[in-house]
């Protein structure tokens, strides 16, 4: 421990030369080394109503009225359906899975941090992540990708990894489908910037001005090669290729979309990473009867853990039933990734 501390120390301090966005991850890592397994208190009245427990209609001046009152929010941990989900401030967060979106039958109710819910703006829901932040939702199956903010939690249904609101989904093109495979990216310098914003008080998204992104500074900027096309009428320019990665995503606004190359990827569900294979090895003999699987690495931290998944998949109704299954079986952090 002394020696993390020591490291820790270093490393913040290099940190704090390059910019406030890489200082914030470091600090943020060093609080989740320290986390412990103690209970919380339950913060569950922010979602009992999109389980169907309460509803939000009659909040505010009057019966039948919904008054606004946007804050910061990240939440205790809460319960739904019997599953616990821990609210956190991850500015590193990089997940796949299946996203879903949400339209009329929440049109005017308050959101989890006290804001109107309205399907036509670009917002969207999701299970931990503080309120208000950043994303990227990627939807990998056409390479669509657009900036999203975060207002609400859901979605509260197993597998699913992030609620956009009906516009949302229809400008990453799964509307109609309804599902697709995404890709969910925190953008950190945004979500610090809406941070301070809205704990001052202040969410100009709410203004009824264009919804742009607060901006960034970076001191480092790799390139990357891109090729983009954007659904937005401004000018582009003539070197985009050129454009680095921070580039691309601080001129990004909210409603804006950038497509990139499709990949093709498989659905898996996986039950859990272990550090003695042993025990991912005994995991997986649990659950062979209810579909095939695989027991694969991955290095974390300078760690090796071991995967158990069923799969591959190819369609969400199959991976969906193995899920229901799992999570039967007792394994209720299984969840369904894209990989």
């Amino acid at each position: 421990m002394i020696m993390f501390r020591l490291l820790f120390v270093v490393l913040l301090g290099a940190f704090l030369l390059q910019g406030c966005t890489t200082a914030e991850l470091a600090v943020d890592l060093l609080k989740k080394s320290k986390k412990t397994d103690t209970a919380q208190k339950t913060d569950s009245s922010d979602v009992n109503w999109k389980v169907g427990k309460a509803t939000k209609d009659g909040i505010g001046a009057g019966a039948g009225v919904v008054k606004s009152a946007p804050r910061y929010k990240i939440g205790n941990p809460y319960q739904v359906a019997g599953i616990w989900y821990y609210p956190d401030r991850d500015l590193a967060y990089d997940e796949t899975g299946i996203g879903s979106w949400y339209g009329d039958e929440f049109a005017g109710k308050l959101t989890a941090n006290g804001e109107i819910f309205d399907p036509e703006k670009i917002t969207a829901a999701h299970k931990t992540l503080p309120m208000p932040s950043v994303v990227r939702v990627t939807n990998l199956d056409n390479g669509k990708s657009l900036v999203v903010r975060i207002n609400d939690r859901g979605p509260f249904v197993a597998g699913r990894i992030i609620d956009l609101s009906r516009a949302s989904a229809r400008l990453i093109g799964y509307k109609d489908n309804g599902l697709a495979r995404v890709r969910v990216q925190v953008l950190a310098e945004q979500s610090l910037r809406l941070e301070q914003l809205a704990k001052a008080g202040k969410f100009p998204e709410l203004s009824g001005v264009a919804q742009a992104m607060p901006e960034t500074d970076a001191v480092v900027q790799p390139k990357v090669s891109l090729t983009t096309r954007s659904n937005s009428n401004k000018a582009k320019p003539t070197n985009v290729v050129q454009q680095s990665a921070i580039e691309l995503l601080a001129n990004a606004r909210v409603g804006e979309v950038i497509e990139v190359a499709p990949i093709t990827t498989n659905i898996w569900v996986q039950i859990g990473a272990f550090h003695a294979e042993s025990n991912a090895s005994n995991v997986l003999a649990k659950v062979s009867s209810i579909g095939d699987g695989v027991v694969s690495t991955v290095d974390r931290a300078g760690k090796t853990l071991y995967r158990v998944r069923l799969g591959p998949i190819n369609e969400v109704k199959t991976a969906d039933k193995l899920l229901d299954g799992v999570v039967n079986m007792g394994f209720t952090g299984a969840r369904i990734i894209v990989d």
